[in-house]
């Protein structure tokens, strides 16, 4: 004898209790709660990417190649995350003082040390190259008037007055005999 069930009704969840997915190889389609939940997280992610303030769509990034022929592709990039992915690749180092916030956008191709070079355009910098990688210190940008924008250290101011004579060791101990009796 078979048993039939007396309405059409889907039970209440997945008889297993673990898996969201039938058995014909589709998934369950979402229930209301399950549905407001997604479009809740959907509505907080693209909030929060346009709240970000970039348009990922425009800025790109994409660093190929070997050491001597290196090829980097930037739009709209900071140049910080230009020289992080430089870093990543290729084993540039680099430290400075600035938030290297400068956006950079064109092509670079050629050995990486001119490269970096390129794309640090408008900073002072200086680079050691070693067979290990490459250590960059970035020092200051500069204005299109050639300027420094902001120096890293204020400039020391000379002394005033004529400079001090040098002593021998006897004018030394003389003027010392003199001065502290």
């Amino acid at each position: 004898m078979r048993l039939q069930r007396n309405d059409d009704r889907e039970p209440a969840g997945p008889a297993g209790g673990f898996s969201r997915e039938r058995i014909d190889g589709n998934a369950a389609p979402l229930r209301p709660h399950a549905l407001r939940r997604w479009l809740l997280v959907l509505a907080a992610v693209g909030g929060a990417l346009f709240a970000g303030g970039t348009d990922p769509a425009r800025a790109q990034l994409r660093v190929d190649g070997q050491p001597d022929a290196v090829l980097v592709e930037v739009s709209d990039v900071p140049l910080q995350e230009v020289l992080a992915a430089l870093g990543t690749k290729f084993n540039l180092r680099y430290r400075t003082d600035d938030a290297l916030g400068t956006r950079k956008t064109g092509t670079f191709s050629g050995p990486l040390r001119l490269v970096t070079a390129r794309i640090l355009d408008g900073y002072d910098f200086a680079m050691k190259i070693t067979p290990q990688g490459i250590d960059v210190l970035v020092l200051r940008q500069h204005r299109a008037d050639g300027n420094a924008v902001a120096a890293a250290m204020p400039a020391a101011t000379p002394p005033k007055g004529p400079p001090a004579p040098v002593m021998t060791a006897a004018q030394a101990n003389r003027y010392e005999r003199e001065h502290y009796r």
